[in-house]
């Protein structure tokens, strides 16, 4: 492959890829929507939930958003990781193009299972949309996946596991993270939303969520200040509107998360 580590758009609302064949590691991350992702060459232990799994050729994974997660691959032989993005803007176009309308219904669950027709099937999913290829082509290959999908994730569901974490303040306490990304926020802050102490937030977060506040607010910021960028933005705006101090600081955690430089990934963008 010409890069080890690659981002397309598509011409479909709500979808993009990732294809790494580096070994580069994705530490403990979140996404703002969905993300299906498998393995055509090598093996990739992930780790979700405390738990430690490895994930083969023939496996999809699917992790609903917000959900810390981290994956690395395994240290024998290649490896191409294969990552489809989903907003809910994509749910919304599949319901649409299947039923004629868009209620808002289809969603995934977080899951992982093994079966070969589905795998192949993203796998081309994945390529047409690294490759470009036309919109009647892909709408094909997504219906195609989707319908099949359903035989293996019967539970469809439009709330994520975020909203049925042990403890009911997290979700509000995410939600207040979200509408105030461009600024300061203290621990205190947060304590007074979910009226509890500062001690108390960070033991929330580290028991439902795996990582401090901090860390879960730095991660949100990121997927902000991409999403800025997927708009236009420049660098230094998206930093700043994102709550980064400064764009050398977006570029180095930019980076250490997603594999590449955020001039990189621009560029990849708009090739």
């Amino acid at each position: 492959m010409k890069n080890n580590v690659l981002y397309a758009s598509s011409v479909l609302p709500g979808i993009e890829a990732l294809s790494c064949s580096s070994h580069f590691s994705f530490g403990s991350h979140i996404h703002n929507g969905h993300v299906l992702w498998l393995n055509s060459e090598g093996g990739e232990y992930f780790t979700l939930k405390g738990s430690t799994e490895m994930l083969q050729p023939g496996s999809i994974s699917v992790i609903e958003p917000g959900i810390v997660h981290s994956n690395r691959p395994c240290e024998k032989g290649g490896r191409h990781l294969r990552s489809l993005y989903l907003d809910r803007e994509f749910f919304l176009y599949v319901e649409k193009m299947e039923t004629g309308s868009a209620t808002g219904k289809i969603c995934l669950p977080t899951a992982r299972f093994q079966n070969i027709r589905q795998w192949k099937q993203a796998v081309l999913l994945h390529e047409a949309i690294i490759t470009g290829e036309e919109q009647i082509v892909l709408e094909h290959l997504v219906l195609l996946l989707f319908s099949h999908l359903r035989e293996s994730l019967p539970r469809w569901k439009q709330e994520a596991n975020i909203r049925s974490c042990t403890d009911y303040r997290l979700p509000q306490i995410i939600d207040y993270m979200r509408a105030h990304l461009g600024e300061k926020i203290s621990l205190n802050e947060l304590a007074q939303i979910a009226r509890c102490t500062s001690f108390h937030i960070i033991r929330i977060f580290k028991t439902g969520m795996g990582m401090s506040p901090h860390a879960y607010l730095v991660q949100l910021r990121l997927e902000q200040a991409r999403q800025y960028m997927d708009k236009g933005y420049t660098i230094a705006d998206a930093a700043l509107l994102s709550g980064f101090s400064d764009q050398s600081h977006l570029n180095r955690v930019f980076s250490k998360r997603y594999g590449l430089t955020p001039g990189s990934y621009i560029a990849q963008k708009l090739s």
